[in-house]
């Protein structure tokens, strides 16, 4: 049997801008995610899951159909990962399994913001590269991983799914993959895993030990796509966004908290100017102004997501949350995976 945890991911800066080609942001894994047990089955593959009513079979060596169910972003990753092992000839038999996901990433009202579909992804990538003693490296996990994401959703940054791949906090540049796209939108394509992807770029940060993540869930899920789809984004935003996002990680790298919140705080200016007046929902305003000096914005789509505050002392901040209706939870960093 294999057991493998999967984190969340958190976007703390640059988020919509990160959606532009070469565009940082700065995206932590948190340990609120996905249990992972994988075994060696006899005759048919079945993948089960805790929010999944339904099972899913299958045969590992014959592509599954694509649907549009529950088991989409599932159904993604299983096809690439076989195709690639077959595609590559690597030394390894592919035998079925069963696969059974617990995810601790949903609340009663539906998804919290935390990257649940990524995080299935690179659960299955994950899952497969240990089962079956693949050795891929990190980058390759990320790019089928992210292939399979983008496979289903048809945008995005692949920020979530690189955070949650690397653990940890990691400044991330998002890939121009123009030349690769076909007309179908088919990004199950083996072929380009092993080649490079322009302007991609992913790098580990050491994380403060005493900044702590203080989360503030709204339960109002939101949607990046529709949100994208309201409002087209100026140039000067990618580059105001690009400066700030920057300034931010540097602020990480050198432990300037006081750089961190002012850093913060302008990245949240400029989204508030950029984007619709929906973008702050009721619940997200008042988030923000219990904030003060405290470093902390919306993280995300906005649009009802999730908030978050970076502390590093004594806080008030959860009895002002919960007065407003507003969950919060202290998360915790996940683990930087070393591959």
């Amino acid at each position: 049997m294999t057991k493998i945890l999967i984190p969340g991911k958190l976007f703390l800066a640059g988020e919509y801008a990160i959606t532009n080609p070469g565009n940082t942001a700065l995206v932590v894994a948190i340990t609120t995610g996905l249990a992972i047990e994988i075994t060696t089955a006899r005759e048919v593959s079945t993948i089960t899951s805790n929010i999944i009513t339904d099972d899913l079979t299958f045969n590992i060596n014959q592509e599954t159909p694509e649907q549009t169910d529950d088991w989409r972003f599932v159904r993604a990753a299983v096809n690439l990962m076989t195709h690639y092992v077959h595609t590559k000839k690597i030394r390894a038999t592919l035998q079925e399994v069963n696969i059974d996901i617990k995810s601790n990433m949903n609340h009663p009202t539906g998804k919290i913001g935390l990257g649940s579909s990524a995080a299935v992804v690179v659960g299955i990538v994950s899952a497969f590269n240990n089962h079956f003693k693949l050795n891929l490296t990190l980058l390759t996990q990320f790019k089928i991983a992210a292939l399979a994401h983008l496979h289903v959703q048809k945008n995005g940054s692949l920020g979530d799914v690189a955070a949650i791949t690397y653990g940890g906090a990691i400044s991330y540049q998002s890939p121009d993959l123009s030349q690769y796209q076909t007309a179908d939108k088919n990004w199950l394509q083996p072929e380009i895993v092993d080649v490079p992807w322009k302007k991609l770029n992913i790098v580990p940060l050491s994380w403060p030990q005493d900044w702590q993540i203080l989360l503030g869930a709204t339960h109002e899920s939101a949607n990046t796509s529709k949100a994208l789809a309201s409002k087209t984004l100026p140039t000067s935003f990618f580059k105001e966004s690009q400066h700030v996002a920057d300034d931010v990680v540097q602020s990480v790298i050198k432990n300037d908290y006081k750089q961190f919140s002012k850093g913060l705080k302008l990245n949240q200016t400029i989204l508030r100017h950029t984007l619709s007046q929906k973008y702050v929902t009721p619940k997200l305003a008042i988030l923000l102004q219990t904030l003060g000096d405290t470093a902390g914005k919306i993280s995300g789509a906005g649009f009802g997501d999730n908030g978050f505050a970076v502390v590093n002392g004594p806080t008030d901040l959860p009895k002002k949350w919960l007065a407003a209706e507003i969950e919060p939870h202290y998360v915790q960093i996940a683990p930087q995976n070393r591959g």
